[in-house]
This record gives structure tokens, C-alpha cells and sequence, in this order.
């Protein structure tokens, strides 16, 4: 009961916190639940729960990394919630520091620790912006499709047709939840339509099964590339191709592959993004994927990349992804054996 009643005092607490900072952290600008709701990306009921006097609800982590930028800069009453690449040093400095307050705050009145002292981004896939966000998918070859991708057959399944479904489903569940006021779609490379290229898009396969996997990379001068041939392909430097990384084999069993991830301006449209998830075979794919929506490695990830290439608009990294018979164990990019290559240089 002690503890109950702390919890419940911690969240009264929290609920305070934020209501004050709408109310009197710029103490000659009225900022009402509405203004701050659209600002969020949130409903008004939203705020009045989380700023309730009597039974508060608890906000996200994500949300509370929401309120820290939003009153980290006044910009924000007219620009809205700013990207954290377009604070200044000092705007970061205060967004991180009450950041870190809410945190406390939060975890005093949930029980469960915040992920870090330090948070540096709520999430890699939330796209604040609330621009459209595409998952570019590769297509299955004819032969290597069942009856079901045909649609003469009764139990037609478009599915059917996709390339890397494993990662697709993973990454589209994970992007719906971060972003909630998005259009979040997946779409097949062949059928891309003038307007879906102006979307944050995030391709997901290699060269051999998805086309946007070939001439995007190109336009995005990307530092690596990938060929696609009778060995299984491999990833090679652009700048020197004599340096290629390749998967490996036991006894013609898959026990290595390589990842790539990377993002970077889309070429279509420079202010929203293109992001690569690609592999030599499927396991890459899935690792470059599930190393930033793994909820024990993710986060650890994230902070790792955010170190390395701070606000870099253009970095990437390929990547060791273990594979142990149908188990890919999600990579840990803060083991320096996992990373193979990144770029830009640290």
C-alpha cells in the first residue's frame, strides 16, 4: 500500500510537471491543450488525462521526449515540434536536460526505468514531420511464388507476391505505433507511383528481388553497393571494389550474413528520408531491421548510432547478422566485431 500510494503520488507529481510547463514555462505566451495537442500530434482529451489533478494518465516516453523538444526552443509555438537536428547547441542542451526530469519522473511513478540518463531521440522511426511513410518491398520471383499470389486463384493472397515478408511485417507494426497521425503504407518497387517518391521511404531487400534497391542507392551516392551474382552477391566499396564482404557458409549452410542499413535525404524529396534495409540474403534484411526495433538491443543501438554520426543527415554501416538455423539474433552494433564498415568516418 506504501508503495501503491508513492506511485500514485509520483504520477500526481508528473501530471503537475507537465501542466506547468504548458501553462508557465514562457510565462508571456498562452499555450492552450489544443495548441500543444496539434503540436504533438496528439487529441486534446491526451493532454487534459496526462495534466489531470485527479487521475492523471501516464504518457509515453516517446510523448514526454515530445514535451522536452517542444519547450526546448519557443521556435515551436510557430514551427512546430522541430526536428533535433534543427536545434541549436544550446536548445539541445535544455530539451536534453528536461528530458532527463520527465524521465525521472516517469519512472518514479511507473516503477520501470527509463532507457537512458541521456535520451537522444525518442525512436529512429518516428517521423515527426507526419509526412506519408512508404516500406518499398521486393518482389518474389514467379518461380519462387506459391498459387496463392495469382489472382485467378480463389484463396488469392497479395502477400504472397512479397519478397523479405518477415521484415516487412516487423517494420510496418513497429513505424504504425511511432507514428499514429502517418499514412504508413508498403507497396511493391514495380509498382511505385510518381507521388509514393516524395514519401519517407524505406526500402527493404536486396538488388536481385527489389528494383528500388538498385537505382536509389545510385542517385543517394551511397559509398557502397551491392552486386547480385552466381556466388549469392556481396557488398562491395564504390570507391574500391577490390573490398567486398560476403556471407558465410558451413558446409553450404547460411551461418553469416551481411547487413546494410543506412539513411539519408531521399533524392525525390530532401526533406523527408530514405532509409535502407538490405542484406545479401533475407537474414540480412531482417538484422539490419530488427537492430533498431529489438526492444532489448534497439534503444542501445540507437544511442551507439547517435554517438557515432551524430546528426549526420547521411551515414550507414554494414553489418555481421549471425543466422542459427531459423533464428537471427538481433546484431549488437556496440561489438566492434559486428560493425564491418560505416560511414561517415568516426
Amino acid at each position: 500500500m506504501v508503495q501503491a500510494l508513492s506511485f500514485t503520488n509520483a504520477s500526481t507529481e508528473l501530471s503537475r510537471r507537465l501542466r506547468q510547463l504548458r501553462a508557465d514555462h514562457w510565462p508571456h505566451e498562452t499555450i492552450t491543450q489544443k495548441t500543444l495537442a496539434n503540436a504533438l500530434g496528439v487529441g486534446v482529451p491526451s493532454i487534459s488525462m496526462w495534466e489531470s489533478h485527479t487521475a492523471p494518465k501516464i504518457p509515453t516516453l516517446t510523448r514526454l521526449d515530445d514535451y522536452a523538444t517542444f519547450f526546448a526552443t519557443k521556435r515551436s509555438l510557430t514551427a512546430g515540434l522541430l526536428d533535433l537536428d534543427e536545434l541549436t547547441e544550446n536548445e539541445r542542451t535544455k530539451r536534453d536536460k528536461l528530458a532527463r526530469e520527465l524521465y525521472r519522473l516517469h519512472e518514479a511513478a511507473t516503477g520501470v526505468s527509463a532507457p537512458s540518463e541521456n535520451p537522444v531521440l525518442p525512436s529512429f522511426w518516428q517521423f515527426p514531420d507526419g509526412a506519408p511513410i512508404l516500406i518499398v518491398c521486393g518482389e518474389l520471383l514467379p518461380e519462387d511464388r506459391t498459387r496463392f499470389a495469382s489472382a485467378a486463384d480463389y484463396n488469392y493472397m497479395q502477400l504472397s507476391a512479397y519478397a523479405d515478408i518477415d521484415s516487412m511485417v516487423e517494420l510496418f507494426g513497429h513505424i504504425r505505433t511511432l507514428n499514429p497521425t502517418s499514412d504508413v503504407r508498403f507497396e511493391l518497387a514495380p509498382r511505385l507511383t510518381s507521388d509514393d517518391l516524395q514519401s519517407h521511404l524505406v526500402v527493404l531487400g536486396g538488388v536481385g528481388l527489389n528494383t528500388a534497391s538498385r537505382f536509389l542507392p545510385k542517385q543517394a551516392h551511397f559509398p557502397v553497393r551491392q552486386s547480385d551474382d552466381a556466388d549469392g552477391g556481396r557488398f562491395e566499396l564504390t570507391e574500391d571494389p577490390e573490398r567486398r564482404f560476403y556471407a558465410t557458409f558451413d558446409n553450404d549452410v547460411l551461418v553469416e550474413d551481411v547487413g546494410l542499413f543506412a539513411r539519408t535525404p531521399n533524392p525525390a524529396n530532401v526533406s523527408r528520408t530514405l532509409t535502407m534495409c538490405n542484406g545479401i540474403f533475407t537474414r540480412g534484411v531482417y538484422g539490419a531491421v530488427r537492430c533498431l526495433t529489438d526492444a532489448v538491443v534497439g534503444f542501445k543501438n540507437y544511442e551507439h548510432l547517435a554517438s557515432r554520426f551524430g546528426n549526420a543527415k547521411n551515414f550507414g554501416l554494414l553489418m555481421r547478422v549471425q543466422v542459427f538455423d531459423h533464428a537471427t539474433p538481433s546484431p549488437d552494433l556496440t561489438n566492434p566485431a559486428t560493425v564491418l564498415y560505416e560511414w561517415p568516418p568516426h
